[in-house]
């Protein structure tokens, strides 16, 4: 369908004439443009699909060979486009045409880097770590046998033995593919002017000054972190022993609760500050009332359903891969999957049972929504407004979800008073879900971003990040690093080179939608005491927010949103303040102080924030704009 804009230069407010034989060969260009390589985006995903479902090597070559088609589409499409450079357009066609066209690498390079993607991303599916003694040994996937590992023992030893093999066996070997990576993924950013990949990454948020409003936004939620990180530090002494935590000093990386320290839900049993209140990770009720995979979806589905949202397709229920299937290799990493059709819509997960899960599933379910609220729009502007955007939606739906009063509603909860002591109970294991992330997802895109402009000798690289990890998050390896080692891709994301700022301003703005859907809905009492089903009023705001994509910048559609234009950290400390006063009262009667090495303070409320110096793979980034959301 033709995309048509309206040239009103007078109301529009242009500022320059429009030239509208130029105009209207864009226009057909962009047309051309958006049915073939929808096409060619649906082939491309299925065959990433079929191999990431099926690691195999003819799925690679298959899947490789499906991406070079694309590139090679792209290439010769912005070789057109370079006939309008210069050209007097409207400022709408002038965006979508720099949206859609980027300067491709040559042939040569292009099948290197495809080629160094998907051997990235085959040592990172196959990884494995063996457990046991040599007679009884057992070889572990990451999913879901070492992340249970790492989630729920309690021995250092294990839990340092596995942290390391895994970086060992995954990312030592990822390494010399990653800097052959880095380099080529500089050069076709600079083909396309940008400074370096980092630069690309950045101007994604149409913010010249992303970087430092970034750190300025996290400088104000630093003394909240440092907060919880010394509620975490005193009760993992109580399990480890000063051996291993030391009073006033950063955590190891493997205590943390999951294999990168990313989330801290899992020591939410040791952490509990009311044990006797009702246990609020209702894992047990779920596997003792009969739940299963299929039923955990549905009852996601019904969450988004209940706001009058969009329903899931048959599609879905009929291709999705929704438990690790058995006798062949998969990437089990939970993600959301758009395949361009605007009917097929599926997600890939390794699923149990259990309320993490249950969260996570709400999660994906929300980049379905998403992608299904959008697909009306031409190819391009099927997107999140930005990519934090896509990550908080599901993020909004699980805090509500999980709330106290909504897990009650639905039977997964003994229906209970409202009392401080649950509040704290549920903003503790909130905390440890999104405040906890904030310093993490920050510094593997500020190591990257440094990296990717030369700052660092790769012979550093590594250390360089593991002073960046104390520096913010007070977290230290728990072995010692060599330079062989690079740590960063021992994540998914990095492996396959997704960028994970997203997850910062995700957790951003999640808080923001959730105070604007709570408004919407009515909600009367404190932030996170909101549960927001059921409300349609919420639900037709969210929809009007969603069905925008990316075909406005995302300071617009945040302002259709909140009526806000900025990502402000107002609603996440506000969510947060009952947390906050109980932390520092907690640590002022019997808490070691916040912080760590020259940043510990006697004060429960002082802040030695960190500051810094102001001044798909990001592959797929560039090729398939959504490929998948992780």
């Amino acid at each position: 369908m033709r995309i048509l804009f309206v040239l009103l230069a007078s109301s529009c407010g242009f500022a320059h004439a429009v030239n509208s034989a130029a105009e209207a060969k864009v226009q057909d260009l962009l047309d051309t443009y958006h049915v073939r390589a929808q096409v060619l985006y649906n082939i491309n995903t299925r065959k990433a699909w079929a191999y990431s479902t099926n690691i195999t090597d003819h799925n690679s070559k298959e899947a490789a060979d499906a991406q070079l088609e694309v590139t090679k589409y792209q290439t010769e499409m912005y070789e057109e486009a370079q006939k309008y450079r210069g050209a007097e357009l409207s400022p709408e066609t002038s965006r979508l045409l720099r949206m859609a066209f980027q300067a491709q690498l040559e042939e040569e390079d292009a099948k290197a880097l495809t080629q160094i993607s998907s051997n990235m991303s085959s040592i990172y599916g196959r990884g494995t770590v063996c457990l046991g003694s040599q007679q009884g040994e057992q070889c572990e996937n990451l999913e879901p046998g070492l992340t249970r590992v790492m989630g729920t023992s309690r021995n250092y030893t294990e839990l340092s033995y596995v942290w390391e093999s895994w970086r060992t066996r995954v990312s030592r070997k990822i390494r010399p593919f990653y800097m052959q990576y880095m380099s080529l993924i500089n050069k076709h950013a600079r083909l396309n002017n940008y400074t370096d990949a980092g630069d690309l990454m950045r101007k994604k948020y149409e913010t010249d000054t992303f970087e430092q409003d970034m750190l300025a936004l996290y400088e104000e939620l630093d003394p909240l972190y440092r907060l919880v990180h010394a509620y975490v530090r005193k009760k993992l002494r109580q399990v480890y022993g000063d051996q291993v935590i030391p009073p006033r000093g950063p955590l190891p990386a493997c205590v943390l609760g999951d294999m990168w320290g990313r989330f801290w839900t899992n020591l939410y049993p040791e952490l509990v500050p009311y044990p006797e209140q009702p246990d609020i990770d209702v894992t047990q009720t779920m596997q003792g009332g009969g739940y299963n995979v299929t039923y955990m979806f549905k009852l996601g589905e019904e969450f988004f359903t209940s706001m009058g949202l969009k329903p899931l397709p048959a599609t879905f229920w009929n291709l999705s891969m929704l438990e690790r299937p058995e006798g062949r290799s998969v990437q089990c990493h939970a993600t959301a999957w758009d395949f361009y059709d605007a009917k097929d819509f599926r997600i890939r997960m390794c699923s149990e049972v259990n309320f993490e899960n249950l969260e996570t599933i709400h999660h994906e379910l929300g980049h379905i929504q998403y992608f299904m609220q959008y697909a009306h729009l031409p190819l391009t502007y099927r997107d999140g407004a930005n990519d934090g955007f896509h990550e908080a939606i599901g993020e909004l739906m699980s805090m509500s979800m999980s709330t106290p009063k909504h897990l009650a509603e639905i039977g997964l909860l003994q229906e209970a008073p409202e009392s401080k002591e649950l509040s704290i109970n549920f903003l503790m294991r909130t905390a440890l879900k999104s405040v906890t992330t904030l310093p993490f997802h920050l510094v593997n895109d500020l190591w990257r971003w440094r990296l990717f402009r030369g700052e660092y000798d790769t012979e550093e690289a590594n250390e360089e990040f593991w002073k960046l990890k104390e520096q913010y998050l007070g977290v230290v390896a728990p072995v010692p690093r060599t330079k062989d080692d690079l740590d960063p891709v021992s994540i998914f994301h990095i492996a396959t080179g997704y960028d994970m700022i997203r997850y910062f301003t995700r957790t951003v703005l999640q808080f923001q939608f959730f105070e604007t859907l709570c408004r919407a809905a009515n909600h009367q009492g404190p932030l996170h005491t909101c549960d927001f089903y059921g409300s349609k009023e919420a639900g037709d705001l969210l929809a009007r927010m969603l069905s925008l994509g990316s075909s406005q910048p995302w300071q617009d559609v945040l302002q259709v949103m909140t009526g806000e234009r900025r990502m402000t950290a107002r609603a996440l400390l506000d969510y947060f303040h009952p947390l906050k006063e109980w932390l520092e009262e907690d640590n002022a009667r019997d808490g070691d102080g916040v912080g760590w090495g020259a940043s510990w303070s006697q004060t429960p409320g002082a802040s030695g924030a960190p500051r810094a110096a102001t001044p798909l793979s990001l592959w797929a980034m560039l090729l398939l704009p959504l490929l998948w959301r992780p």
